[in-house]
């Protein structure tokens, strides 16, 4: 899935691995859990296949 950071956020994946994100960066990833709870806190949007996402 691709998203797009509408805030700073940083994101431990497996809860190890540490990641940061600046607003308005595409995120390309197939982490579930980063999807789910990114969307559900509102720290990104997802962006649909074809749609140029404007920083």
């Amino acid at each position: 899935m691709n998203l797009k950071a509408k805030k700073a956020f940083s994101w431990a994946h497996r809860g190890v691995e540490v990641e940061s994100f600046e607003e308005g960066q595409l995120i390309e990833t197939e982490d579930e859990d980063l999807i789910r709870v990114a969307l559900a806190e509102e720290w990104a949007e997802e962006v649909k296949e074809g749609k140029s996402a404007k920083k």
